[in-house]
């Protein structure tokens, strides 16, 4: 498996990283995919974030 970082940008320079693990990208953008409503995630920092994906403006993957 691989690390991968899932990016989410918000309006005004704000984002949020978090780290998933996957057998490829493929994988984790299908998981993008499916994303809807309220999501909760740790970013990298261990950091606890709850937030509605429609406020999201770009998900960004990196190996």
């Amino acid at each position: 498996m691989k690390t991968f970082k899932l990016i989410y940008t918000f309006e005004k320079d704000l984002a949020i990283t978090e780290e998933v693990k996957a057998e490829n990208k493929s994988e984790v953008i299908g998981k993008t995919k499916d994303l809807d409503g309220f999501i909760e995630v740790y970013c990298v920092e261990n950091h606890f974030h709850r937030f509605n994906i429609d406020d999201v403006k770009l998900i960004t993957i990196q190996e």
